[in-house]
């Protein structure tokens, strides 16, 4: 049991967590989702994707920066529940229409 908990608040999980949430977040809303989380939406409505990335690197790199001081309890829990945050978002993205890969002004009467 230790080991699983030591391996779920490992660095390198810290970052496929949120990574994984980070690009099934973005994805989602590229293919018309919406943000459920009203913290992220208010971010999101703030300052648009480029604030919502600046926010998750920034958290990121804080809780790789404390890592050594976080419990880890505390980080195998947060690990997991965000990366099943990103398991519901690619969830929902099996369900929500392919992104529109057409560029350009004449996209729309192909």
């Amino acid at each position: 049991m230790l080991c699983g908990c030591t391996t779920l608040a490992s660095e390198p999980v810290v970052v496929a967590c949120q990574g994984a949430d980070t690009y099934t977040t973005i994805e989602g809303l590229e293919r018309g989702g919406r943000e459920v989380n009203p913290i992220v939406a208010g971010i999101i409505a703030a300052g648009g994707i480029a604030a919502f990335v600046a926010t998750k690197v920034g958290v990121t790199l804080l809780i790789l920066h404390y890592h050594a001081d976080i419990s880890t309890g505390v980080l195998a829990t947060a690990n997991v529940l965000t990366c099943g945050v990103a398991a519901h978002n690619a969830k929902v993205l099996q369900k929500l229409p392919p992104k529109d890969t057409k560029k350009g002004p004449d996209a729309a009467s192909r």
